[in-house]
């Protein structure tokens, strides 16, 4: 089920709203629970059933784990639940995720001929494993608590945020769950939450799902693509997985409020950074921050320790973001892409290339975010040498008109298109050019303008406006209106 669809809208999520602040009206508390995580779950298996199996083990193993390491933590290592818990989560995802890739290069190395299994991704594994990884992690080191399976099965799988993050922590979450005041239904929250949920479907409906038309076009004839082509549709991808992964985000957010809960902010304007570092401090915060806490200070610490802190300052980087980039897919191109991050967090952090902030600093920054998503975007190792060669070897050869060209099967330039046709044929490689000008302009005064986060808390201290309210109907009527060619998010996909 997709928070993009009528059904979601208008049917689950009426329900479980009026279900869970009912509930809890009659101090029903376990029972409003439990009603929570039957309909997360519920939510999670309308795509494909048989994903529940899979969910379920994987949250039954970690709390069995955690009862364990409960009830025998005086008598056995915490090291040992440690590597047993992060070893099962870890095979778990990788089964899923990586298994056909180690046959398909195995196979390619050692020119064997084992069969690929073609295993289908289940939804949100990456993200719901890695929450419970932290949280292992966590009780290993002693600073998390035993949770009743009720609240651990809640926090594993609230909805708004169990298919593509963000990535929260325990201590974000089942405190609130457990929190009176947080049960009942206030106002202010509900309407700071429909607020984060329209301005998000606006940006995935009205602006992602369109730049994807275009991208998808490319990437599909990359055969035939010459230099502007290729900057444009990298370009266009960068806008488009912003919009896209940042909507779901402010939606996931959103609906948290909805049900009186805060969940942690996602996104913080990435595209002003003015380094590849202040870039990660800004996307995708809460696997940038899984990825400090549990993996790159243990490092740091180590390097330390050893007397080797020159050494680790190169290489932790360098292994952070490869390990980063493998966790997105089961494919070279995304360890390439990781490899380009590390070296980029490298070079921002030697103090001898520091420049002030700048519009030359954000520009390279920009620039490199633009190379990198090509690389990102491209499925195969042909595709990105191919992307790539495009973009710094120059030739024109006139394919980003038939590139623009595909904006006409957006239903808002259907009247524009068919006037100009009629009037002069001839001018509509300009015209599209021209559309796709304006949507590139529109969503530079959205990049540059306030994130959600900031729209709501200057209109949470300068107060609510009729025009303000009129502004956010619109957006979300205007993206329910284009809900017949829903999309799913991109992140779906890692």
């Amino acid at each position: 089920m997709l928070f993009n669809s009528q059904i979601f809208i208008f049917l689950f999520l009426p329900i479980c709203l009026l279900g869970w602040y009912f509930l809890n009206h009659l101090h029903f508390r376990k029972s409003a629970m439990i009603f929570l995580t039957g309909m997360s779950l519920f939510f999670y298996g309308f795509y494909n059933p048989s994903y529940l199996i899979l969910i379920l083990g994987s949250i039954g193993f970690n709390y069995v784990l955690s009862f364990l390491i409960l009830k025998t933590k005086k008598t056995i290592s915490s090291n040992i639940w440690m590597t047993l818990g992060v070893s099962g989560n870890l095979l778990f995802l990788g089964y899923y995720k990586y298994f056909d890739f180690f046959i398909e290069n195995t196979n390619f190395i050692f020119k064997t001929d084992f069969a690929l299994q073609h295993i289908i991704l289940p939804l949100g594994i990456s993200f719901f494993t890695l929450q419970q990884v932290s949280y292992i992690i966590d009780r290993c080191w002693e600073t998390a608590p035993h949770y009743t399976l009720v609240d651990y099965m809640a926090f594993v799988t609230f909805f708004p945020q169990l298919i593509a993050g963000p990535i929260v922590l325990h201590s974000e979450l089942i405190p609130q769950f457990q929190m009176e005041e947080k049960r009942k239904f206030q106002l202010s929250s509900f309407v700071d939450g429909c607020i984060y949920f329209s301005l998000g479907l606006g940006k995935k409906v009205l602006i992602a799902d369109v730049f994807a038309i275009l991208v998808n076009e490319g990437f599909e004839k990359i055969y035939y693509i010459d230099t502007p082509a290729a900057w444009l549709m990298a370009l266009c991808y960068l806008i488009e997985l912003y919009f896209d992964f940042s909507g779901y985000c402010d939606m996931a957010v959103g609906l948290g409020k909805m049900f009186g809960f805060d969940l942690p902010q996602n996104f913080k304007s990435p595209l002003k950074a003015h380094s590849v570092q202040d870039f990660w401090q800004r996307w995708h915060f809460t696997l940038t921050r899984f990825l400090t806490t549990y993996l790159y200070t243990p490092l740091t610490i180590m390097g330390i320790r050893k007397n080797k802190r020159k050494l680790f300052t190169y290489l932790t980087p360098m292994l952070v973001f490869l390990i980063s980039g493998f966790w997105h897919g089961a494919s070279w191109t995304f360890v390439i892409w990781g490899a380009f991050q590390g070296l980029g967090i490298l070079w921002s952090q030697r103090k001898k290339w520091k420049l002030k902030k700048s519009g030359i600093t954000w520009f390279g920054t920009f620039v490199f975010a633009i190379i990198s998503n090509a690389i990102f975007r491209s499925e195969t190792i042909d595709n990105m040498l191919r992307m790539l060669k495009a973009m710094f070897v120059p030739h024109v050869t006139g394919f980003s008109f038939e590139l623009a060209s595909s904006l006409s099967e957006v239903p808002e330039f259907y009247m524009i298109t068919r006037v100009m046709e009629i009037l002069n044929p001839n001018l509509m490689d300009f015209l599209y050019l021209l559309l796709l000008s304006c949507l590139l302009l529109i969503s530079a005064l959205i990049l540059k303008g306030k994130n959600a986060a900031e729209i709501l808390s200057y209109r949470q201290d300068k107060g609510y406006t009729f025009l303000f309210a009129a502004q956010i109907a619109v957006i979300f009527s205007w993206s329910v209106l284009s809900l017949n060619q829903v999309s799913t998010f991109l992140y779906f996909n890692f």
